[in-house]
């Protein structure tokens, strides 16, 4: 098992960082694919960390990183405000996506998240938010 921790300000530049910084992580034991995928799904969670839990407040967002044989592991860590119940459950469309006419710019987040890992737990605890992500790797990293 390998793991990475990586923390920065809640803001869009370090949401690209570590954006990067995970493909890289994910691409040595996942396909290129595959990669891209996750880095997608984290890239959405801290996009709604910085404009949702941090929309009134600053803080930082943690990443943990644990790199397993058969699974990989992102847990997402703020002190913002806490995801609304009706959001945990959420993850559907609220949009025709064959109108392309009528795309919203946001609110697929929860879904992309949803679509691409095979599982996503939250949490809050003691002020503390968590989001885990995770992703099942069949066949290593020719998945």
């Amino acid at each position: 098992m390998a793991s990475l921790h990586l923390s920065g300000e809640g803001n869009f530049t370090t949401v690209r960082l570590m954006g990067m910084a995970l493909r890289a992580v994910c691409t040595s034991v996942a396909a290129h694919t595959v990669a891209a995928q996750i880095e997608l799904a984290v890239v959405e969670a801290c996009n709604n960390i910085v404009e949702h839990a941090y929309s009134r407040i600053q803080g930082d967002i943690t990443l943990d990183v644990e790199i397993e044989e058969e699974k990989i592991v992102i847990a997402l860590h703020d002190t913002g405000e806490t995801m609304p119940t009706a959001s945990q459950q959420s993850g559907n469309l609220d949009f025709d996506p064959t109108n392309l006419d009528e795309l919203p710019e946001g609110g697929m987040g929860l879904f992309l998240m949803n679509s691409i890992m095979d599982e996503r737990t939250y949490t809050n605890t003691g002020g503390k938010n968590t989001l885990t992500l995770t992703k099942f790797l069949v066949g290593g990293s020719d998945a």
